[in-house]
Parts: C-alpha cells; sequence; structure tokens
C-alpha cells in the first residue's frame, strides 16, 4: 500500500465525511417513516440510552418491527438467514459486490491484515 501524502488523507476525510452525511440522512427519513411517532423530549444522548436501558423488553419489540418495516421496504424477506458470515461474503461476491471496491471495506481489510 502507499504511503499517504497529507493531501490524500484530507481528500479521503472529505469524501468519508460526505459519504457519512449522505447516510446519516438517509437512516433520518427511513426513521421518520417507520418511527411515526418518535420520543422527542431527550436532550442529551445519555438521556436517550436510560431510557431504552430501562426498557429493554418494550424496545426489543418496537426494534423487531422497525426492522421487520425496513426489511420488508428494501424487500429483503422477513425469513431471510444470511447464515455464516464466509457464506454472506461468498454470496455477496457471487452477486458481484467486491469489497475492493469500497473505500471503507479496503481500510478494515488493510485493519486487520496488520
Amino acid at each position: 500500500m502507499e504511503k499517504a501524502t497529507l493531501e490524500d488523507i484530507i481528500q479521503r476525510l472529505d469524501r468519508l465525511e460526505k459519504m457519512i452525511t449522505e447516510v446519516n440522512e438517509q437512516l433520518s427519513s427511513l426513521v421518520n417513516v417507520l418511527v411515526p411517532n418518535p420520543l422527542n423530549d431527550f436532550k442529551t444522548g445519555e438521556e436517550v440510552m436510560a431510557y431504552y436501558g430501562r426498557n429493554k423488553k418494550q424496545n426489543a419489540h418496537i426494534t423487531e418491527e422497525i426492522l421487520d418495516r425496513l426489511f420488508e421496504r428494501m424487500g429483503i424477506p422477513l425469513d431471510f438467514d444470511p447464515g455464516s458470515i464466509e457464506e454472506l461474503h461468498e454470496s455477496m461476491r457471487q452477486h458481484g459486490i467486491r469489497a475492493e471496491d469500497n473505500e471503507f471495506s479496503r481500510a478494515i481489510i488493510a485493519e486487520r491484515e496488520k
């Protein structure tokens, strides 16, 4: 792997920041659709975590419903079982999805190989 210059790192961070912003926006719009009546009275992440920690059983059911609706919107059958991680990787490869084509995945692979 080539040594990255400061300019390369800055460009990568800029691209990563833009991708994260886009993913955040997409997730926010999904949450708005899937959770029509969200709890809006939290002021900090700590308050959110405390609430969900106190209400694990109730929230597990809500989380399951949200994931079911999300999978349905994405066309994923509710009984979908990807199997082991190796089987999932093989299925992705067979469908033309290459981790090497994704900068984020390349970074993960590089870290694993260290």
